[in-house]
Parts: structure tokens; C-alpha cells; sequence
């Protein structure tokens, strides 16, 4: 059997891929680390015993728990009397069933997407943890698995975006909604942990598109004049991810006013940002830098490559009531600096009128957090008396 762990440690060599084969990939515990084993015998035993093809250290995995069996180029799933059942595409296996490249293995408490692809080079692993007996938790396994839950996010219909107001501190009406990920399937209600996820497959572009095709689709409750917000992931292309979504949504919804929210871990160019933003801006958008702040912030984006609105994290805001003078001085020569610019400045996680008020001494422009609402569905919008336009805080 040949394990290779796909996030290799920094400074690591990478392993080389030597011939074509079938491969499970997962996390095999106790780590979380993503792994590749290939699958390298006709009847490739899974189970806790050491003379498994893949031994697994899980209390919830059975002695011998499944097996693959390789009949010339196929593959098929057998379960071998297992306590806690083996699950193929969520489905339990009652006999020898055939396996798909794409198709998600569930044993027990750990879950694996079989794929067909280059081999890697054999490496070594620690020796797992000692056979103990199995404990019976077929009720609570339906969460560790993640990957097969993800391929059904994936579909998009899983997706329900929760919409949060974004206030006018001056008079405490909302001036937009920035849509949020989420989704009630098991394990990734956390948009952390769906994101996540799909970065431990390199789907987290893909997830990012279907979040926003989501929000432009589920946002008709906002009325005009009002903006949708919505966001990109750090690993998206401007150009070639972003964009022509966004072209698509302009072609779609022709009258929504959209602010696209760009992370400002991807903000590092300020020629390509500031092409970027006249892009689009020609489309008749505008451009946030969102999480400022929150890392590798700089002020020369914010010279060379202004956008129409600047996002303060939360990690800047909370407690803001009760920072020292220097903190004080320091966001207010911030803020006062976009207003020069000028750049509608935003305030994310107000979470208390202590927190409202200071912002508007400090002179933010707008605010967001839970203080002045907490993400819901556009169906807890209407047609309930909860106007869109009423006042906030």
C-alpha cells in the first residue's frame, strides 16, 4: 500500500508520480491531513488489524470492516460483515457493488473519494493505534462525512444564502445585504468548514462561483436602490473566475446593484487591482476591499487601486469603546484618510450600541454586525412586516 500525504509539510519534497492507478482519498485518523493511498491489491482489505491493506486507528471501524475487490479495470465494494455498515455514495452496501472514478467511500467514521489518477511514490506512516474493540456509532457517522456531503453542496441547491443589512449610521437605514454562504447539510452548516472542504478537494473556486450565482438568484427581495454585497475566495482569479461571473450576473439581473467584496489576501497588485476595479465599474458595479485589517492589509492599494468601499474587520472594531488613545488615533487617521480619498468606509461586527456609537464618533460611514441584525434568508425578509427599509439601531 502506498500513503502520500497531499499537503506536504513547508519545505517538504514533493513525491513523484511513477504509473496510473486507482487511489482513495481522505483523512485518515487521527490526523485531518489529506491522504492518498493507493489501492494496490486485487482484494484490498480495509479494517483495524495490522494485516490490513489499509489499517485504520477508528473504534468505530471494524476488524475487518470492507474490502475492494480489482477485477481487470473495474472496481467493486464489498462489505465484510462490518458493525457499522459501508456506505457507497451514502448508500449501504448489501453486496459486491461497482465503484466509480468520483464515487465517495463512507466506513464508519472516515470517508474517502476514489479517484484514478497518477500513482505517487511509497512512503512510510506511523504505526496506528493498537486494535481495540469497535464502537457502535452508525448514528452519529453521518457527520464525518464531509466530502460526500460536499459533492451534494456542490449541486447548489443545498446552498441558501443568509442576507445581513449593511446601515447608514447616520440615520440607522440599511443601504444594502451582503450574502452569506450557508447550507443545513451536516458538517458544513459552518461556511469555515464548507470552504474548507472544498479547498481540500481544489473546489473552493468552483464553491465560490456557486455562492454568488446563488445570492444574485435568492437577493430579489432587495429593492432598488439598495445593493447585494457579494464575495470572492482569496484563490479566485480576478480575470478569469471573477469577471465573467460577474458579467453573467449583470446579463441575468440587469437592474440589481451589486458591490462585489474583494478579500484583501488577494489584493496585491495594485496595477491588476486597479484594472480590476475599472472593469468593473464599466459593468456598472463597485468594488469593496473586504477584511481590512485582518492581515496583510496595505495602504497603497488603497492609493493606486482605491475601491468605492472599505470594509474594517471586526478584530479593528470590537471593543473599539474601550481602546487606548493611540488605537483611537490610529483608526481615526484611517478612516479620515479613505474619506480624502474618498472611500465609503464600512464597520463589520458592531456588536453593541457601545460599539455603534463609537464607530460614528470615529466617523465610519456605515456599519454591519449583529447589533443591527444577524444573517437570515431572504424568506425572513418577506413577506413578513420586516420591511428592508426599516430603521436599524
Amino acid at each position: 500500500m502506498a500513503i502520500q500525504t497531499l499537503v506536504s509539510p513547508p519545505g517538504a519534497p514533493a513525491a513523484s508520480k511513477t504509473r496510473d492507478g486507482w487511489y482513495l482519498i481522505g483523512c485518515l485518523p487521527p490526523l485531518r491531513t489529506l491522504t492518498q493511498i493507493k489501492v494496490d491489491s486485487p482484494a484490498f482489505v480495509i479494517g483495524r488489524r495490522p494485516e490490513s491493506d489499509l489499517q485504520i486507528a477508528s473504534q468505530c471501524i471494524s476488524a475487518r470492516h470492507a474490502e475492494i475487490l480489482q477485477i481487470g479495470p473495474h472496481l467493486f465494494l464489498r462489505d465484510l460483515g462490518s458493525t457499522n455498515g459501508t456506505y457507497l455514495n451514502r448508500r449501504q452496501v448489501k453486496q459486491p457493488t461497482p465503484i466509480a472514478d468520483g464515487d465517495h467511500i463512507e466506513i464508519a467514521n472516515v470517508e474517502f473519494r476514489v479517484e484514478y489518477r497518477a500513482a505517487a511514490q511509497r512512503g512510510s506512516r506511523a504505526d496506528l493505534d493498537a486494535l481495540k474493540k469497535t464502537t457502535q456509532a452508525v448514528d452519529v457517522l453521518e457527520s464525518n462525512w464531509v466530502l460526500s456531503q460536499l459533492s451534494q453542496l456542490m449541486q447548489g441547491a443545498e446552498i441558501v444564502p443568509a442576507y445581513q443589512p449593511i446601515i447608514d449610521l447616520s440615520n440607522g437605514l440599511s443601504i444594502g445585504y451582503e450574502a452569506l454562504a450557508r447550507t443545513a447539510l451536516i458538517g458544513l452548516e459552518n461556511p469555515a468548514e464548507m470552504f474548507r472542504t472544498a479547498e481540500m478537494v481544489n473546489r473552493e473556486v468552483e464553491l465560490s462561483l456557486i455562492c454568488r450565482r446563488k445570492a444574485a438568484e435568492c437577493g430579489t427581495f432587495i429593492p432598488g436602490g439598495m445593493s447585494l454585497f457579494v464575495n470572492t475566495h482569496s484563490n479566485e482569479s480576478l480575470d478569469v473566475d471573477v469577471l465573467p461571473s460577474l458579467a453573467e450576473m449583470r446579463r441575468r439581473f440587469p437592474q440589481r446593484s451589486v458591490v462585489v467584496e474583494i478579500h484583501e489576501g488577494a489584493i496585491n497588485n495594485p496595477h491588476l487591482t486597479a484594472d480590476f476595479c475599472k472593469a468593473v465599474r464599466d459593468l456598472g458595479y463597485k468594488v469593496a476591499y473586504d477584511d481590512f485589517g485582518a492581515g496583510q492589509s496595505r495602504l497603497l492599494e488603497l492609493v493606486k487601486a482605491p475601491p468605492d468601499y472599505l470594509k474594517f474587520d471586526a478584530c479593528l472594531i470590537r471593543d473599539i469603546h474601550e481602546s487606548n488613545p493611540y488605537q483611537w488615533r490610529m483608526l481615526k487617521m484611517l478612516v479620515d484618510m479613505c474619506h480624502d480619498v474618498p472611500i465609503v468606509t464600512i464597520a463589520e461586527g458592531v456588536e453593541s450600541e457601545e460599539e455603534k456609537n463609537a464607530c460614528r464618533e470615529l466617523g465610519f460611514d456605515m456599519g454591519q454586525g449583529y447589533f443591527f441584525g444577524r444573517p437570515k434568508p431572504a424568506s425572513g425578509y418577506v413577506p413578513q412586516s420586516e420591511s428592508p427599509t426599516r430603521k436599524f439601531g
